[in-house]
């Protein structure tokens, strides 16, 4: 312990750490599984606040404009970000349109309007409960913002299109671009944990019993908060800093991962052999999978964007999928072996879920951008809908899934497991 340290447990395997403020840049790592307990910021408050802002401003310029347009015999047809999500809207696909709506504008504008508003109360000094309840719900919208990979599906409509009309690329692409490496910058100006600092006292996780070293929150009769991470004691019903309710496991981790992921599974099938667009072209209609853009691009010469799709689309669906299977069986066999390497493999699917919306995005800048009546009209297939399922069910089964668990076996007695499920 050395002066200014606060008492963490990992959110990842529950050990405890006296953790100190890392340095510009810096990160501090759990010393048994790895996972990040806090990460130092670049610059201060107010650098943060004044480029939320500027993503603020860069934000509502790319979706005010076209990303792109197409010029085929002599028509010309522009697509913007919301024009995207009407037009899917019109054409009888509310559950997609509500994707691209939620991933690609809500999210990230909930997320960088609430930022700005907690900064702000923080600067004037004037935070209250609602600035705490502001920033725990913000922090909930970071993993569900996509843009990064809508940039990645206006690269593949570009290049797919291309082959059929004239493409030009709009102003809101540059603007979008713009948008992703400020909003990038925002987030690793600001240290989160200083944040959560100045809305609640870090006093208020001190405690009388200094717990010994390599000692779980749990052991302790402690558990930490799954929001800002503040320690109570084990009884405390929810958090007095944020207000998150406590739970010392995530509650029923195993059932509602086993049920999102066996979802998943049913859908993966229907995803990858029904057609996910069609395309009417001069009266003749052709149906394409996931795989057929696949060999598209292949037959093209385009193979980095085939691998680029094969890898997105189909490999780390399915990676996941076989991941989760692999945590899930491992835990119920309270299996001891290899808990660093599961742990990475938790983080792995964690961190790569999201790309496989890109195909969702190519669909629905096509759609948007081919509605030329008789002469080429492209619209979604029921495999896009599936595979936009499959892909929510998967991110969401790692969000059920309690990492800690994996780690339990190292600690604990397999009778005694159950016993804290309803804590």
């Amino acid at each position: 312990m050395t002066h200014g340290s606060i008492l963490m447990a990992c959110p990842e395997c529950d050990l405890l750490h006296w953790v100190s403020a890392p340095p510009k840049g810096g990160v501090s790592f759990c010393t048994r599984c790895g996972a990040t307990l806090r990460r130092g910021g670049y610059d201060s408050k107010d650098v943060a606040l004044a480029l939320h802002c500027a993503a603020l401003i860069l934000f509502f310029l790319a979706v005010s404009f076209p990303v792109m347009s197409l010029r085929l015999h002599g028509t010309v047809q522009e697509a913007s970000i919301p024009g995207c999500a009407r037009i899917l809207a019109n054409l009888g696909w509310p559950w997609l349109s509500a994707v691209l709506i939620t991933t690609v504008l809500l999210a990230p504008l909930a997320h960088m309007i609430g930022m700005i508003y907690v900064l702000l109360q923080i600067r004037e000094q004037h935070p209250n409960r609602w600035t705490v309840w502001v920033f725990r719900i913000v922090e909930q919208f970071g993993a569900w913002g996509m843009a990064e990979v809508f940039i990645l599906g206006i690269m593949v409509s570009y290049v797919k299109l291309a082959k059929m009309a004239v493409v030009l690329p709009g102003p809101s692409l540059f603007g979008l671009g713009a948008f992703i490496v400020v909003a990038a910058a925002a987030v690793s100006a600001l240290d989160i944990g200083s944040v959560w600092e100045e809305l609640g006292s870090p006093a208020m996780g001190t405690f009388d019993n200094n717990p010994v070293e390599a000692q779980t929150a749990r052991e302790a009769n402690m558990v930490g908060c799954p929001t800002c991470g503040l320690l109570s004691q084990l009884e405390v019903i929810t958090c007095p800093r944020c207000g998150a309710t406590l739970h010392s496991r995530k509650l029923n981790s195993r059932e509602r991962t086993w049920a999102l992921l066996i979802t998943a599974i049913l859908l993966y099938l229907p995803a990858n052999l029904l057609p996910v667009m069609r395309v009417l072209s001069l009266g003749h209609t052709q149906s394409d999978t996931i795989m057929g853009g696949v060999f598209y691009f292949l037959r093209s010469g385009s193979w980095p964007l085939a691998l680029i799709i094969f890898i997105a689309s189909v490999v780390v669906p399915i990676l996941k999928i076989i991941i989760l299977a692999v945590l899930l069986v491992s835990e119920r066999r309270r299996s001891s072996r290899w808990p660093g390497q599961r742990a990475r493999l938790y983080r792995l699917t964690e961190m790569v879920g999201r790309w496989s919306m890109v195909d969702i995005f190519v669909i629905t800048l096509m759609v948007a951008l081919v509605e030329m009546g008789s002469v080429a009209t492209i619209s979604p297939g029921p495999g896009s809908v599936a595979f936009a399922l499959m892909v929510f069910s998967t991110m969401l089964a790692v969000q059920c899934f309690d990492p800690r668990l994996v780690w339990d076996s190292l600690t604990m007695a397999p009778g005694k497991q159950k016993e804290y499920e309803h804590e």
